[in-house]
């Protein structure tokens, strides 16, 4: 897989996203079409940000999404929801002014450049070292990490997952990490070619992916509300995320990687808001008690977690199998726990939403019918592409690997 293809997944699941929300917006929801335009300028500078090699302007593209991201947050006008755009502008404009005064650092640090590409810059760092390039880097990726929403700068994840609409949740999660990782990758190398020792920056990165990944386990256990849950989804994935950033996979193999992201995101989040729209509550709790719900709804549910974790044709399926296989290669053994602390996960979260197939099965209500039966044509769609991407994940592991 390439660039491309990569975006090319990425162009067409955002147009899912977009006709989820233009043809069965949420109730309540009011000037869509002003929505939509943000909801297109925000993909727009992130899609662009994936085709530039420019360092500082792939940043520039990176922190622009934060704005329209946090405006799109606030969308249904709520205190809460105004309240939790100001933490994601915040943090992520935080940790993104963090990166840049790492790249300016590392800018000036290096040998003159013939322009402002990652290439170019590893050129000019060669046989460069020392405390102002490993503090250059390490900014960077710092700074870029909480971009990512890994721990400690995880903060924002929870409440703009949970308290902003389906479609902007699963906008925001397929689409930040992926844009994100594709500055850090870059600079992850650039940390190998310079600083070979232990403790530096990359292997930061690895730390706090793995204190993600804890972190996500433990909160999981100690939640039932569905939107929270989703959240904790996304953040799990994230840690995972950044082990392979780390591990430096192969091109075609990051690109699979993204583009998994891309779908399993949209899956989760766009079941979650037909779950939660449909059970009118978001605590499973709650949703037991009342007794009754969609066959529809819990079919689709239970698919995108399926997918998301365990299941033999999803595209996350192949990149468990691609990390056993690196890890066998360059014999770190202590990557299995990635795979194996997954299947901890789905098992907590199976504990928590198997109960709901006990549930009495019924017809949708008449007000939601028709939102509902529309979310799900276009959340098969999306399925449908998750599982293309998963045969030729299948394909390339027949083949040698992906």
């Amino acid at each position: 897989m390439n660039l491309n293809s990569f975006s090319l997944i990425g162009f067409f699941t955002f147009l899912l996203i977009l006709g989820t929300y233009i043809l069965a917006p949420t109730k309540g929801q009011t000037r869509i079409w002003i929505w939509v335009v943000l909801k297109c300028f925000f993909f727009g500078t992130l899609f662009s940000s994936w085709h530039t090699d420019n360092i500082v302007l792939k940043w520039i593209l990176i922190e622009a999404s934060t704005l329209f991201g946090s405006l799109l947050i606030s969308s249904s006008g709520t205190e809460k929801t105004f309240q939790v755009g100001w933490k994601f502008l915040l943090i992520n404009s935080y940790g993104l002014g963090i990166a840049f005064l790492g790249i300016v650092i590392l800018l000036f640090a290096s040998d003159p450049l013939d322009n402002l590409s990652f290439q170019s810059l590893y050129k000019g760092m060669e046989n460069k070292s020392g405390l102002l390039v490993e503090t250059g880097i390490m900014l960077v990726i710092y700074g870029y990490s909480a971009k990512l929403g890994l721990v400690p700068n995880h903060f924002w994840v929870g409440d703009t997952y949970a308290e902003s609409p389906s479609q902007t949740s699963a906008l925001i999660a397929a689409f930040v990490p992926v844009s994100v990782a594709l500055a850090l990758r870059p600079m992850v190398e650039l940390e190998r070619r310079t600083n070979t020792i232990f403790w530096n920056s990359a292997n930061g990165l690895l730390f706090i992916g793995v204190l993600t990944i804890i972190y996500s386990l433990w909160v999981l256990y100690r939640r039932e509300d569905i939107r929270r849950i989703a959240a904790k989804i996304a953040l799990f994935h994230t840690g995972v995320f950044s082990v392979f950033i780390w591990l430096g996979v192969s091109e075609s193999v990051f690109y699979f990687l993204l583009a998994t992201t891309i779908l399993v995101k949209y899956k989760v989040f766009i079941s979650m808001g037909i779950l939660r729209m449909d059970s009118k509550e978001r605590y499973i709790s709650k949703i037991l008690e009342s007794g009754k719900l969609s066959k529809n709804t819990m079919i689709a549910y239970l698919l995108a977690l399926v997918f998301a974790f365990i299941f033999p044709f999803s595209p996350v399926f192949f990149l468990d199998l691609e990390l056993v296989r690196e890890a066998v290669f360059l014999k770190k053994y202590a990557l299995f726990l990635v795979p194996i602390s997954a299947s901890i996960f789905f098992f907590l979260l199976a504990r928590k939403v198997l109960p709901l197939v006990r549930l009495k099965s019924r017809e949708y209500s008449a007000d939601v019918d028709r939102i509902l039966r529309t979310r799900l044509g276009f959340f098969y769609v999306g399925l449908f592409l998750s599982l293309i991407l998963g045969f030729f994940g299948l394909h390339s592991m027949l083949n040698g690997g992906l």
